[in-house]
């Protein structure tokens, strides 16, 4: 898959099938939408083409802070390619882009930069200065420019809308097992091992590898969760601990997992978490000993579910 960062570097003479949005999560709805995008693409021998930008558009809408988003653009990008796009344009979503009428970014950008002759959206989409253009008006503005536009509806999983929002709100909320299912995926994290208090080995006798958060990025509640952990290329089972860390009168929030059986020194090295079940919420103990038993019954929580539950990395 070619990534570009700004549509004027764009090859003109390719014809596309672009797929338009934020699609912050690439959720379930967002995949619907990117496999229409593709079987159209095949049907006209079209590029398939994802045109988003590096950042949310909403906070420069709304002229508030960022937006803290479900997935970042690495993985963004990793979950594009798997699905089979060939061409991904990560716009800058500036003050000047913003000020582009919907007729104006139909025809400067769509139709004059990308060369779209088929474009899909979602059924909320919007586009345009202030964000005045919608699906409706798409269709029209292809009809008038050459472009055919297949407007998708929204995914209904257990009777509920898949949105990010609502992903947001479940990771708010701590329910990973509902956001691993709208997402269809597991929730992840992949990030630098950052060197933590070191309490994990020379306190609790349990190792951890602490990973760097990035301040816009969304974080799942505080609490304890059967992880999945991606070293290099092989899998292993992880507990890992959301939060301030309240027994040792933390301030912060820190990611930390112990690794089942890994040995081995990771600072500095990226790994990717993956988030299967949370276990428990975030307590106090009154002594690291109390703590430590916890630790243990967390690993066979652990263990039981990724080994018996899920029958994964047996």
């Amino acid at each position: 898959m070619q990534v570009i960062y700004h549509h004027q570097e764009v090859n003109k003479k390719i014809e596309r099938g672009i797929a338009l949005g934020n699609f912050d999560g690439v959720h379930t709805g967002h995949q619907k939408l990117i496999h229409h995008l593709l079987q159209r693409c095949k049907l006209k021998n079209l590029q398939s083409c994802v045109y988003t930008f590096v950042s949310h558009t909403m906070p420069v809408i709304n002229n508030k802070s960022s937006l803290q988003y479900i997935t970042n653009i690495d993985q963004k990008k990793k979950v594009f390619e798997d699905l089979g796009i060939e061409l991904l344009v990560l716009d800058a979503f500036n003050k000047a882009l913003m000020a582009l009428s919907p007729e104006e970014f139909v025809e400067e950008i769509l139709v004059k930069e990308l060369n779209c002759k088929e474009a899909v959206v979602g059924f909320d989409y919007r586009f345009g200065h202030k964000a005045k253009g919608d699906p409706l008006l798409l269709k029209k503005l292809g009809e008038k420019h050459g472009f055919k536009v297949s407007i998708i509806d929204a995914v209904k999983i257990e009777e509920e809308k898949v949105s990010s929002s609502n992903i947001r709100q479940y990771l708010k909320n701590g329910d990973i097992e509902k956001v691993n299912l709208f997402l269809g995926r597991y929730f992840s994290l992949h990030s630098k091992v950052i060197h933590g208090d070191a309490r994990g080995t020379k306190l609790l006798g349990f190792p951890t590898a602490n990973i760097f958060i990035d301040a816009f990025q969304l974080i799942p509640k505080a609490g304890v969760y059967a992880t999945l952990v991606k070293v290099g290329e092989k899998f292993y089972k992880g507990a890992t601990s959301v939060g301030i860390k309240p027994t040792f009168e933390g301030k912060t929030s820190s990611i930390e997992t112990f690794i089942i059986d890994f040995h081995g020194d990771l600072y500095h090295e990226y790994i990717e978490v993956y988030f299967v079940k949370r276990l428990r919420g975030e307590i106090k103990f009154s002594c690291p000993e109390d703590l430590v038993k916890q630790i243990n019954e967390d690993v066979k929580q652990v263990k039981n579910h990724l080994q018996y539950g899920l029958n994964v990395l047996k």
